[in-house]
Order: C-alpha cells, then structure tokens, then sequence
C-alpha cells in the first residue's frame, strides 16, 4: 500500500511575508555592503541623531509598548541626560620647533657677492642684519658600509727567551665581539633595520629584498627570516617570558583579545586551517604598560584559561564564550561590540541614511548615552566614577535590559537586529560589571588599537610560513607594541636589545631582564621619544 506523504500547505499570504523578511534581511545586508565599500568607516553617529532630551517618543509606536514603562523611561531620562562638548586641541607654540630639536640643523646664508656695491652710489657696502627666510627639510639615504673585525695576535717579549723562567713563548689574542648570530655577516642595525620595515612599517621581506638590493646588498627573504627567528629566539624570547609574567602577576587590570592568523607549514595541518595571535594589554592605570602576543593553533576556552593562568584581576574582553569561566578574575565585556551590533542592524531610509524608526536605533542610543556619560567623568578619579556610574549610568543600564527583554519577546524578523539582541541577553552580567568598579572601562578598545598594527601588516606578508616565523612575530609585536606605549624610539630600543642582551652573562637571567623591559627606568635617555611613536628616527648608516 503506497503511503503519500501530506505536504504543508503554504498559503500565499505566508509565502509573500517570508518573502518580504527574506526580501529585507537581503537588503539589510546589501546596505552593509554598501557601508563596508563605499560608506564611512567610522560608527560615530551625528550630533543630531543622539538623544539630548530624554527618549523620543517615535520609537515607541510599537503598540506593543507599555506606556507606563514609556513614561518611567523619559522620566528618568531627564535626569541622567549628559551634555557633552569636546574642546578643541590648543594649538602650542614651538610645537615645530620641539618636533625638529633631534635633527641635525645646517644654515646656509644668503650673501651678496664680495664686490657687490651700492646700486645708487657705487660705494661699499656693510652687512647690518640677518633674517631667517625659510626651512626646508632634506633627505639623506641610508649607506651600508662593511666592517672587517681584525684581530690581533701579541707575542711576550720574555717568555720562550733564555733569560725567562717560561720556556715557551705566550701568545695572546685580543678578544674580538661576540657577533650577534655565529657565522653571519648580520650586525644589530642591520637587523634592527630588517625588524624594525617589517613589524613596524609593515613592509613584507619579500619587498625588502628589493630594497636591499637597490642598496647593493644581495639579501634573500629566506635569510632574512632566518635572522629573525634565530635572534627572536636566542636573545629576545626570554624576555618576551619575563614580560608576560611581570604583566600577569603585577597588573589589576588586563584587556584581552585575539585574531587569525594563517601558519603554512604546522605539523599534522592543512595551510588553509586557522590559527589565533591572542593579545593582552594592561589597564590604562597600571604603572607598568605592556602588551602582549601569544601565537597558538587554538582558540578554545583552555587555550584561553592557559594564557591568562596566574592573573588575578579585571579582565575586559568582547563577547567569546571562551573566557567566561576563567578562573580568579572578574570578567568584564566590551559595550562597543554591543553597540557595534545595534549600529549593523540599522537598515538605510529612501536617502540613504540610518532609519531613525527602528528597535536598532533605539539600542543605539542607549549605547551612545553610556558613553556620553563616559566621556564627561573620563579624567575624573576611580571613587568619582564609581559614585556616578550609579547615579547616572545605572539607571541607563537598567531600562536598557528591559528594553532587551520586550524586544526579544517581540517577533524580529531583522537577523541583525536579533542577533544583537541575543549578544545583550547573553552578557547581561558581564556588560553590567562596569557598574561595580571606576577601573573598569566602558569598551575593549585598547587592545583593539594594540591589535591593528599586526592586522593592517597581516594584508601585506599574508601568512606565516613556518610555526618558527609565527612565534617570533608575537614575540617582537610584543616588544614594539609595549615600546609604542612607553613613548619610546623604536628603531633604537630595538638596536639597544640586539646590542645588549647578546654580551649578557646570562641572557636569561629575569632579574637582570628586568632593566630592558619597555617601561623600565633604566633604559638610555636617548632611547625615550618625546615625539612618540610616530618618530622615524634612527641611523642612516647600517653596519654589515
């Protein structure tokens, strides 16, 4: 007996909505698109689209509100509302001059010829002032110059003579430099300058090799990499050790995060499978300032727990379910990834423009109030912003989650939208921890700017090719992106490591490490910038 199977009957009503959310969702996404291409960059909204006087009523026209809680709302915006004006940058005098003070100055004057005369009388004439015309900025290219170690050999005069009770002769060698890898024509600023294009200026080896040899120097990229993972790992990796355990077991607070990373040639994997450069910054209060790199293959919860291990603090992350059982800490989340999904769900109106209409606007703006209210308490002390967290973002934060609650009760056909809803539903927790302490800031954004350096350069060298390779790029990102905050020259702070740490006694030794670290009073005063990282200025001539 043939059994036919009942089809469900879709009426043409039901087929034409799924449609339409399909039809939405599509161009929810298109939008994206459009923004991700062509659109700004930046998530800032305008003054005119934030709430300055309590909520607006359109965004309650959903009959499904209750007008009560309509009510309470705008009551209790009233009195958390912030006004907020940033004041622009005072322009300093000597700001140019303070930025010129490292480089070396020539004058050049402007003379007459010696027997120029009066052009009315033809008499003589005398010098009786000067006045500085112009300054021009020149350009003098890196020179590469090769130098040839000689050692020398003494014989005594003495001994091995019959008047001596040494009957052989002695023979001594002056003792030449350690050189900085055995075997290598390799010296610190040539590999500084090899570390410094790559990790800092983003130039890929395989560029630089063109650039060397322009230069004259045949430098093949392999050996290139080569320098760069012996030299990490001979003389820069125990310090990276002795960094991560100072930041883990001295700092309040850290911020963490992670991002892919492709490795070519990993044992038992394809090229194509992922792997993760995990990232952990301290607290813009800490006295100690540092980030760190970690490469691994995993981005599981134990990979997570196993680099955090020994820190007992604050921790600041996004979202990954992965560091909500990490033990000892009091974990925090990042409002700017929340807010970031509400900014996403935002579909475009008929001009091109954020509909001011949605429930994703409305999130939106909650999130814009908390950091309003951020901005205007930002230099004020732990204690203070505490005591008003309570007073004023607490309440924000409380009308918020029941707006998360009607609104996940509600049908959402926006996938955005629904999906920021879940993100707040789930860290509800975490996203409230700011409340309870004045240390703990608003967003995760400080390791995100630790994180884009690394992210911008990924687009240029692509991948790591070998386990060896990805390692060292943690550990020297660690270093450069500790230096960047410690406001010191980078191009020399590394010549100073490779100059250093090869003729210590025990290059391991962590107490003696300690001197090298990025914030360390002991540093040369040459090496600390007032400039910034932004500075770019180092030898223009490079030993061989």
């Amino acid at each position: 007996m043939e059994i036919k199977k009942k089809s469900k009957e879709i009426s043409y009503e039901e087929l034409y909505k799924n449609l339409q959310i399909k039809y939405n969702n599509l161009e929810l996404e298109l939008n994206n698109l459009k923004k991700i291409i062509f659109g700004v960059k930046s998530e800032k909204t305008s003054k005119e689209e934030n709430i300055v006087d309590g909520i607006q009523n359109s965004f309650f026209d959903d009959e499904t509100w209750n007008k009560e809680l309509i009510n309470q709302i705008n009551e209790k915006a009233k009195d958390i509302t912030v006004t907020y004006t940033r004041k622009a940058e005072n322009k300093k005098a000597g700001i140019k001059a303070d930025k010129l003070k490292d480089i070396k100055m020539n004058v050049k004057e402007v003379e007459l010829a010696e027997d120029s005369k009066c052009p009315k009388c033809s008499n003589d004439l005398k010098q009786i002032g000067k006045k500085l015309v112009r300054q021009e900025i020149g350009y003098i290219p890196a020179e590469l110059e090769i130098t040839n170690y000689v050692q020398c050999t003494y014989k005594c005069t003495c001994c091995g003579t019959k008047e001596s009770e040494n009957e052989s002769a002695t023979i001594i060698k002056a003792e030449a430099p350690k050189p900085l890898l055995t075997h290598s024509f390799v010296s610190p600023t040539l590999a500084t300058e090899v570390i410094y294009k790559k990790y800092f200026m983003g130039v890929p080896l395989y560029r630089q090799e063109k650039i060397w040899d322009d230069m004259g120097l045949i430098l093949p990229r392999n050996m290139m990499a080569n320098w760069i993972i012996k030299i990490t790992e001979y003389y820069l990796v125990p310090l990276y050790n002795a960094m991560l355990i100072k930041i883990k077991s001295e700092s309040e607070l850290l911020h963490c995060d992670e991002t892919e990373i492709q490795c070519n040639k990993e044992p038992g994997r394809k090229a194509s499978n992922k792997s993760y450069m995990w990232i952990l910054q301290t607290g813009e209060l800490e006295k100690h300032k540092g980030v760190v790199f970690k490469y691994t293959q995993s981005r599981s919860a134990q990979t997570a727990e196993k680099f955090l291990e020994g820190f007992n603090g604050l921790l600041i992350t996004d979202g990954y379910a992965g560091y909500n059982n990490i033990p000892d800490v009091v974990h925090s989340e990042c409002w700017a990834h929340c807010r970031r999904y509400f900014y996403e769900s935002i579909p475009l109106d008929s001009n091109n423009e954020m509909d001011t209409s949605t429930d994703g606007y409305i999130g939106l703006q909650y999130c814009n109030r908390l950091f309003e209210i951020e901005r205007e308490i930002a230099k004020l002390s732990v204690t203070e912003k505490e005591e008003i967290r309570q007073k004023r973002s607490k309440p924000v934060v409380e009308e918020f989650f029941k707006w998360i609650e009607l609104t996940s009760n509600k049908l959402i056909v926006n996938n955005k939208l629904k999906k920021a809803v879940t993100y707040a539903t789930n860290q509800q927790k975490e996203l409230s921890e700011f409340l309870n302490d004045g240390r703990i800031p608003l967003s995760n954004n400080l390791v995100e700017r630790a994180i884009r350096p690394f992210a911008i350069h990924r687009k240029n060298w692509l991948f790591a090719d070998s386990v060896e390779g990805a390692k060292a790029n943690a550990v020297i990102y660690s270093l450069i992106e500790s230096a960047k905050i410690n406001n010191l020259n980078i191009w020399k702070y590394i010549e100073y490591l490779l100059k250093e740490i090869p003729h210590m006694e025990d290059p391991k030794d962590e107490i003696e490490l300690e001197e090298f670290f990025p914030w360390s009073d002991d540093l040369p005063a040459e090496i600390l910038n007032s400039q910034g990282a932004d500075s770019l200025d180092c030898s223009n001539v490079l030993a061989i």
